[in-house]
């Protein structure tokens, strides 16, 4: 009886968000979302090459954390960079030939971006000197380093190391560089410490943010807009009831010097704050910004004043067994004239580790909305989303665990139209993939796969990168 009960709240759970879907994006939304995908090549893209990165930690479905690694194409689309979690950084051309390798010492990578020339390779790592680095894209020496130890501090006994953990560049090669420090106290307290800082390309700093002090809040994220005239950011504060920066979203003037405008959205039940982890992204004429958080609200701004100009949410939390459980806000993008949002696994509220009765039904999801905030067509991938990124009216993600079905079948590089969410093509991985990129021009693609151990100890999938190549004579239906 009590099992018949359990089974009457999911279905009812399912059904009841179903129809809050239909109420809140409209009758013209697409109903459903498109099916699961084969796991078979369509041959729309073709397997250049696949290496192996090297040997890393083997993670399990018990971890919140995953794995990482950082690609992204040059501008040109002619090289293809590479940061991984063993502390290198190697560089290819799009035949999948390996041009330079370099090993970046004991700092751990956090962040990897070209100049807008192409000439220089902008890395982040969290160290004990929290370095920004640049790179000369031909061979791969330093050109120059900055290091954010100065302003942010640094605790080698208790390992709390700053880090460069965000990098932008507007269109005439400004750099912007987010770094911060977390310190976990030994009373349970959490501290963040943070800088915003403005470099020329030859590496002079010219501008940080705040000028003498840190930020207060968690910072991990930067929007910049092509003419270097709009700097966005979040801020977060999982601790403090009263902090300086307590705002959710700001926007700065290029010199770092005014804040433009801020905003401030409310807390969402059960929830005591309001976090945007991978937001915002911003418009390179920057008219709008778009944002989602951790609640599964997204977002729409206005890029010149700040205003709200419509919320959507896609994975509001639910009550089910007297548990909330929801699917978290994940990524949000702005391609084209579209603003795209990115839904993760569902997660227990009470405790992240413990399972839930069902999935959330729109987990682990894009949604692609127009400007007035309009549902154009969503796509469930089945894992988690772990990147997206945007070239020539596609995108490509890099899907990764469920934590719930543990179905490791979903995992891989899904290319994906937009605004329609058509599946172009889906390159298979064993392990998750938790990386993605896609060159300007869609003729180039690439993953990191991850290996994972699975409950019963087996391990599937490896530490490598995978780049695909546009069969040109291909047609696509």
């Amino acid at each position: 009886m009590k099992k018949l009960i359990t089974t009457g709240i999911a279905l009812l759970f399912i059904g009841t968000l179903g129809a809050l879907a239909v109420y809140i994006f409209g009758m013209n939304s697409q109903a459903g979302f498109a099916g699961k995908p084969s796991g078979t090549q369509t041959g729309a893209y073709v397997k250049v090459m696949e290496t192996v990165l090297g040997q890393i930690e083997v993670y399990n479905y018990q971890r919140m954390g995953f794995n990482k690694g950082f690609i992204r194409f040059s501008p040109d689309g002619r090289f293809l960079a590479v940061g991984s979690e063993t502390g290198e950084v190697l560089l290819y051309d799009t035949k999948g030939k390996l041009v330079w390798r370099k090993n970046m010492g004991l700092g751990k990578l956090a962040a990897l971006e070209f100049s807008p020339d192409g000439r220089s390779l902008l890395v982040g790592e969290t160290s004990q000197q929290g370095c920004l680095i640049s790179l000369n894209s031909k061979d791969g020496h330093v050109q120059w380093r900055q290091s954010s130890a100065v302003e942010l501090g640094v605790d080698i006994k208790e390992k709390t190391y700053p880090g460069v953990v965000a990098v932008r560049t507007d269109a005439a090669g400004m750099i912007y560089a987010v770094a911060q420090r977390y310190i976990k106290h030994a009373d349970g307290r959490n501290e963040y410490v943070g800088r915003i800082y403005k470099f020329t390309p030859a590496g002079e700093r010219i501008e940080i943010f705040p000028g003498d002090h840190n930020f207060d809040a968690w910072v991990s994220w930067i929007a910049v807009d092509a003419a270097g005239q709009k700097i966005a950011f979040a801020a977060a504060n999982f601790d403090a009831v009263k902090y300086t920066y307590d705002r959710n979203l700001y926007c700065l003037d290029g010199k770092l010097e005014n804040v433009l405008w801020s905003n401030y959205v409310d807390i969402v039940p059960p929830y005591q704050n309001v976090t945007m982890r991978t937001s915002p992204d911003m418009m390179p004429d920057g008219r709008y910004a778009a944002a989602i958080a951790s609640d599964g609200r997204c977002f729409l701004f206005d890029g010149e004043r700040g205003e709200e100009l419509w919320r959507r949410s896609i994975s509001q939390p639910q009550k089910i067994g007297g548990v909330y459980i929801n699917a978290t806000g994940n990524y949000s993008r702005m391609i084209g004239e579209y603003a795209v949002f990115t839904t993760g696994n569902t997660y227990n509220r009470a405790n992240w580790q413990l399972p839930t009765p069902v999935e959330h039904p729109n987990s682990n999801s894009l949604f692609v909305f127009d400007l007035q905030g309009k549902l154009m067509n969503n796509y469930k991938f089945g894992g988690m989303i772990e990147e997206i990124a945007a070239g020539n009216k596609l995108a490509a993600l890099a899907v990764g665990r469920n934590v719930r079905s543990k179905d490791p079948s979903v995992h891989g590089l899904y290319i994906v139209t937009i605004p329609e969410t058509r599946l172009v093509d889906y390159a298979a991985t064993a392990g998750p993939c938790v990386a993605a990129a896609i060159s300007a021009d869609g003729r180039y693609a690439a993953a990191v796969e991850a290996p994972l151990q699975l409950d019963d100890g087996q391990v599937i999938g490896e530490y490598k990168l995978i780049l695909l190549a546009k069969a040109e004579t291909k047609v696509l239906h």
